[in-house]
């Protein structure tokens, strides 16, 4: 099972950080966790097309973790990726009002060629393409979803955007590799998100192996960021950094 960082940044653009997506692959099966803006950039960077995917996960409708959405959908239609396999997209209630309104805007997004599911999910655990996904709701937005990913021996759990909640325990509990939104150094705190310190407290709660620190808003320049999760964390301890490859479980 390997993790790939596709965006590391947040809604605020600087050169080197796309806004928030992940890749998740476990033998042919490959699956998106989040969609923001240049993300599909990345997957092809990362050697994957689109039609290569088999579903997409969104933690929540803010548009730097969904805007590429619709240019994953008008992508489809194009001939170079045509006559795939059906698209699952999975989120939380509202995915399928938000999907109606994206196409009465671009009526060119509906599929042509393909069949695209939606699959609006609440809190508990289902499977997705040859992973056991387990939905748990996040304090950030009405919506909010953080997901466990398990497949062979590998299990991954991404915070998506996170206040402090005890959930994150439940998210992250004997994760091989917990992403964790850190979004702003522990006295700059942001509201609706997470600092190092904090998430590193999730992950020592929690038995992770390994936190993935990410969703980096510019304050977070020239700080020490995993010193702040190191006083917190005893495990290991990752800046996520768009690319970035990460392998999850037994090798």
């Amino acid at each position: 099972m390997q993790l790939t960082v596709l965006g590391s940044g947040t809604s605020v653009p600087v050169p080197d950080r796309f806004p928030a997506g992940y890749l998740v692959e476990h033998d042919q099966h490959k699956v998106m966790v989040d969609c923001g803006p240049g993300t599909l950039r990345r997957l092809i960077q990362a050697s994957v097309t689109p039609a290569q995917l088999d579903a997409v996960l969104l933690t929540h409708y803010h548009t730097d973790h969904c805007a590429d959405v619709a240019a994953l959908l008008f992508a489809l239609r194009s001939p170079h990726l045509s006559n795939r396999p059906p698209l699952t997209i999975y989120g939380a209630p509202g995915l399928e009002r938000l999907l109606e309104k994206l196409t009465e805007a671009w009526p060119w997004l509906s599929p042509k060629d393909y069949e695209l599911r939606l699959c609006e999910v609440t809190p508990g655990t289902f499977d997705a393409h040859g992973f056991e996904v387990t939905a748990i709701p996040i304090r950030h937005t009405a919506q909010s979803l953080g997901y466990r990913l398990r497949a062979g021996s590998g299990l991954v759990a991404l915070s998506g955007d996170a206040d402090t909640c005890d959930e994150l325990v439940d998210l992250a509990r004997d994760a091989d590799v917990f992403v964790c939104d850190s979004a702003a150094p522990d006295d700059l705190k942001i509201e609706g998100h997470l600092t190092p310190g904090l998430a590193g407290g999730y992950a020592e709660r929690a038995g992770a192996r390994e936190l993935v620190l990410t969703h980096f808003y510019p304050e977070c320049d020239g700080h020490d960021l995993v010193a702040e999760a190191r006083a917190k964390f005893g495990g290991k301890i990752t800046l996520a950094e768009d690319l970035l490859r990460i392998p999850v479980g037994a090798q």
